[in-house]
């Protein structure tokens, strides 16, 4: 079969499974999913997609400026076909679905019943799908990692892409299969998946296929707990450099900054919520994670010992307050302040169901205003020049 024939036969695929993820959404929105012609359609796509990844790792579906981009193939018939579903996914700041080898039934399920009701009400749909991500551990969905102008082409932004396939998206994949079915340590397998994956972003940011810029100018708002994790790593590997932390401790700061929020992710008992609004076991979780975080990663084989105590302190500030709540001040451990202050960065540049993502300038003038009390003067100061060098005339002073 000659080239032409192959890529004809795999665009008509392509076709085929976007059509087929589309009849489930009008399935789910009409039957419940145990009705036969809900289920028929749930079959029916899911071999499809099944087969595809009998073959690759992953399958990505890519919606941006009104097209629909199938592994970094444009399908403006699609586009035009799907033109109504593709405006409802802007709006409900969808721009990526990737589909990774492992995929269950229950998974596809769910993610339709969490994408039905947000289509005809889209309003703070990236906070639930990010709330219900851990219920979709072979899916990463939600917008794309970096902010995209609205008139850019597919064209302009398809080096991009792949850059951001080949780094972020991909790296968020491996943190779902760190995180995912964690009931207690983590086992040597995934320790050592975290370390990898660690210098390799390590590496990333020397050689600028991770742009820094990217990460603290044109991060998105979406709330992936995924995006967050690697943003927080480089970020803190970027501020240790700053300020000429030795090698050795820089990889070990990386790897308590990749794993800081670990406690949020030990197999939670609570249902989460297909709203924004944050339920009080939702708010518990949060509360305790630092704790969980620290007693998971103290008993998990090969693990730095600075890891725990940044689990533990990323909240805590430094004039002693923060959370879990101290009797009294702690001396604090110089990489968790350095965690602290890109968790909260990247905190403030994300949508979260309390507020929305501050812009760049905001961001750090909200910082500026806590020097001293949330945040260590000396690398508060070492930040917002790292900052500054990177975003130009953005941020003032």
């Amino acid at each position: 079969m000659g080239a032409k024939a192959q890529d004809d036969k795999l665009k008509a695929f392509f076709s085929t499974i976007c059509t087929s993820f589309v009849a489930n959404i009008r399935a789910l929105s009409l039957y419940p999913p145990e009705h036969p012609e809900t289920q028929k359609k749930i079959v029916a796509f899911l071999k499809a997609l099944n087969n595809y990844l009998k073959q690759r790792p992953a399958l990505t579906m890519l919606f941006i400026n009104n097209e629909v981009v199938v592994e970094n193939k444009p399908m403006p018939e699609l586009s035009k076909n799907l033109a109504k579903l593709i405006d409802r996914f802007e709006a409900m700041k969808l721009q990526r679905l990737v589909f990774r080898s492992g995929v269950t039934q229950g998974e596809v399920v769910h993610l339709f019943q969490v994408l039905v009701p947000l289509i005809k009400n889209p309003s703070e749909a990236d906070l639930v799908i990010a709330k219900n991500q851990d219920r979709l551990p072979h899916i990463l969905a939600g917008a794309l990692p970096f902010d995209t102008d609205a008139q850019i082409s597919y064209e302009e932004l398809s080096s991009v892409l792949e850059t951001a396939r080949k780094s972020v998206l991909s790296f968020s994949g491996q943190l779902k299969d760190l995180f995912s079915d964690l009931e207690g340590p983590m086992s040597k397998e995934k320790v050592a998946i975290a370390k990898e994956t660690n210098d390799t972003i390590h590496r990333m940011i020397g050689t600028g296929e991770i742009p820094m810029k990217t990460l603290l100018y044109r991060r998105s708002p979406d709330p992936d707990p995924y995006i967050h994790a690697i943003n927080v790593c480089a970020l803190s590997v970027a501020l240790a450099q700053q300020i000429n932390l030795k090698e050795a401790l820089i990889m070990e700061v990386g790897i308590g900054a990749l794993l800081h929020d670990i406690g949020l992710h030990l197999s939670p008992s609570i249902e989460m919520s297909k709203t924004a609004a944050i339920s009080l076991d939702e708010k518990k979780l949060q509360w305790e994670h630092p704790i969980r975080g620290a007693e998971i990663l103290m008993a998990s084989p090969g693990i730095p010992d600075i890891a725990p105590l940044v689990a533990y302190e990323h909240h805590l500030h430094f004039d002693g307050g923060g959370y879990p709540k101290q009797k009294s001040p702690r001396e604090l451990n110089l990489a968790s302040m350095i965690v602290f202050i890109a968790n909260c960065y990247d905190n403030l540049r994300r949508n979260r169901p309390e507020r929305k993502a501050l812009s760049l300038t905001n961001t750090i003038d909200w910082m500026d205003q806590r020097l001293g009390s949330l945040f260590h003067p000396l690398l508060l100061k070492k930040f917002r020049i790292l900052v500054k060098a990177l975003a130009g005339e953005e941020i003032r002073g």
